[in-house]
């Protein structure tokens, strides 16, 4: 009876263990698919969360680019005029004639000074005196407004019975951003084979050419092809039809498809997000290949099956002990996981890959904190904003991988000369934003100084040339009558150009509406 006893309790607890057992294995087994599937779930929307921040900086930056190149050509237009409305003591037939040597000389010239749209006329016979452009039209005062709505910038100068129009049209302006934003786009590199492409929108309401390739990284050699509404992936998903009704009805669109990877014959699913930027008529799109997940995945749920077949013939208290540990770690692996994940994708976002300074997004919310705290009264923090004296020439003369070195070094050599607490933004191109905090106005000219004496003494090597080169800088404070950062900005852009009209490897402080120097 006592032997029958012990094999029916022994019988008893084998089964129930292998129930529990059991039991344990099928709960695993759908914790783990709930965890696979939350898993991918979470990791697909910080990915889309990448994708879409990163459309949108680029957006931010044409928008930015457009409007600074504007107010750039506007400063050439201006200083046009003002010396050409200088001229007052010449007579009329002098003033043609020195109107077209003007604007013939620089037509002439391989350079930025091309952009000029210019007509010359008679205001007494409406007589056309110099149209290099042919935009007269019979007559000239329909032709004078027709290119007035056509002018991102214009001015009219009046001389005696001469008038005359020089301006920069809409379109030179953005077709040099587009060119400026494709070239950009082909030399960006991002992980995991992502990239950033645009397509050109021509017939909103799809079907065949409906759009043309402008920028495709994985497939430069097909930039230019048209692209048709009818075009399907592998899986017959009808992308780009998707993609045209997404941003025509919400101006924006995540899809997922199958496409080629890049740099590689391998077709896989991919997320992508599109935005349309209606002032080009460009989808500009990001996508990133999802077939990673599954491999993180499948290899989590490898571990974790081979950890539960080792305690599964433990008694029950230290198979419950385990399942408790087992779920707690597999939760702090996750946490682990997300939070390595979420510290690399805000490093990417808040670091410049080129030249390792801060990105505009970063420093535009550290200068929008520095003025919170300054506009509760606590320390002003000087704003310092500098370029590269002549780097288009240094671009143009030495090649853009020379431009490059020079940039990086007068990066390394900025870095080096300021205090380990101030910032240095990349807010464009060559145009940098220092943020300088409890920097005093009295000290601010001498740093200033120290800045340009280390950049000047500086020396990039290009085969057997020996490059120096300068920097213009630019110093402004918050001001009790600001409301946004932009002015501070704006003060410190013009102390810059001050810096510039002076000769270069200048420092000017903008101080109410005043200009204080070395």
């Amino acid at each position: 009876m006592k032997q029958k006893y012990r094999i029916v309790t022994a019988v008893l607890v084998i089964v129930i263990c292998l129930l529990i057992s059991i039991y344990y294995l099928y709960t695993y087994k759908k914790i783990g698919e709930i965890y696979q599937e939350e898993t991918k779930n979470s990791i697909i929307t910080i990915k889309k969360s990448l994708l879409k921040n990163t459309v949108d900086n680029l957006i931010f930056e044409i928008e930015l680019n457009r409007k600074n190149e504007t107010e750039l050509y506007q400063k050439y237009i201006d200083r046009r005029y003002d010396t050409l409305s200088m001229e007052v003591n010449l007579s009329d037939k002098e003033f043609v004639d020195y109107f077209i040597n003007r604007f013939t000389l620089d037509l002439n010239k391989d350079s930025y000074l091309n952009y000029w749209t210019i007509i010359l006329w008679n205001n007494s016979t409406n007589e056309v005196i110099f149209d290099p452009e042919n935009v007269f039209q019979d007559d000239i005062n329909f032709t004078i407004e027709n290119l007035k709505s056509l002018m991102s910038y214009y001015k009219i100068i009046n001389h005696g019975q001469i008038s005359g129009l020089i301006g920069v049209s809409h379109d030179f302006i953005d077709n040099s951003i587009k060119v400026i934003t494709a070239d950009k786009i082909r030399k960006l590199k991002f992980d995991n084979g992502s990239y950033i492409w645009v397509h050109e929108i021509i017939n909103y309401n799809g079907g065949s050419n409906y759009a043309i390739r402008r920028v495709h990284p994985s497939l430069p050699e097909t930039e230019g092809m048209f692209l048709s509404t009818d075009m399907t992936d592998i899986k017959g998903n009808l992308l780009y039809l998707n993609e045209l009704e997404g941003i025509k009805n919400d101006g924006e669109l995540f899809q997922q498809y199958y496409f080629q990877e890049l740099c590689s014959e391998v077709i896989s699913e991919k997320i992508s997000f599109v935005k349309l930027y209606k002032d080009f008529d460009w989808a500009i799109g990001m996508g990133i290949h999802i077939n990673d997940i599954q491999q993180y995945v499948a290899l989590t749920n490898e571990k974790s099956d081979e950890m539960s077949k080792k305690y599964i013939s433990l008694f029950l208290f230290f198979l419950v002990v385990f399942i408790c540990l087992s779920f707690s770690f597999m939760m702090l692996l996750k946490n682990w996981y997300f939070k390595k994940e979420k510290l690399e994708i805000e490093k990417e976002n808040n670091i410049d890959s080129f030249t390792a300074t801060f990105t505009r997004k970063y420093g535009t919310n550290e200068l929008m904190k520095s003025f919170d705290v300054f506009k509760k009264g606590g320390a002003n923090t000087a704003i310092m904003m500098f370029d590269i004296d002549n780097f288009k020439y240094i671009n143009d003369t030495f090649g853009h991988d020379t431009g490059d070195l020079v940039l990086k070094d007068v990066v390394n050599t900025i870095y080096k000369n300021i205090r380990s607490t101030d910032k240095l933004v990349r807010w464009g191109g060559d145009e940098f934003v220092g943020i300088c905090y409890d920097l005093s106005k009295e000290n601010v000219i001498g740093f200033g100084q120290k800045l340009l004496t280390a950049v000047a003494s500086m020396t990039v090597k290009s085969g057997n040339s020996e490059i120096k080169t300068t920097i213009s800088i630019g110093f402004s404070y918050f001001d009790e009558k600001d409301e946004t950062i932009e002015s501070v900005i704006k003060r410190a852009d013009i102390a810059m150009y001050r810096s510039k009209e002076e000769g270069r490897n200048a420092v000017n402080l903008y101080v109410t509406s005043l200009y204080r120097n070395n």
